[in-house]
């Protein structure tokens, strides 16, 4: 589960992280740490409290790696999101089954 923040930084960092999000395909994922993880997006999950006792604001994605493991990953823990789609990648990731490519 998504961490809430009322941070002013930590809601730009939210909003910024959003606007790199793919959101769908082939993405990688890098974390603050420098932890690389490449997968298909899955579900992406972002919103507010609607002010109820002040703003606070979330947001975390889901994304399924070659080896079919499943990371809920918040958006906090993000440090940047790439869309690394390309027809070679998607052909590996329809051979691993984890995509359906539609001619």
């Amino acid at each position: 589960m998504a961490r809430w923040t009322s941070s002013l930084q930590e809601i730009k960092h939210i909003s910024n992280v959003s606007q790199q999000m793919p959101i769908g395909g082939i993405a990688e994922i890098i974390l603050q740490d420098g932890t690389r993880i490449e997968g298909v997006i899955r579900r992406i999950n972002q919103g507010n409290n609607a002010g109820q006792g002040g703003w606070k604001y979330y947001g975390e994605v889901e994304i399924e790696t070659k080896d079919n493991n499943r990371r809920v990953i918040d958006y906090l823990d993000i440090k940047s999101a790439n869309n690394i789609w390309s027809d070679e990648k998607a052909k590996e990731y329809e051979d691993l089954g984890l995509i359906t490519i539609v001619k």
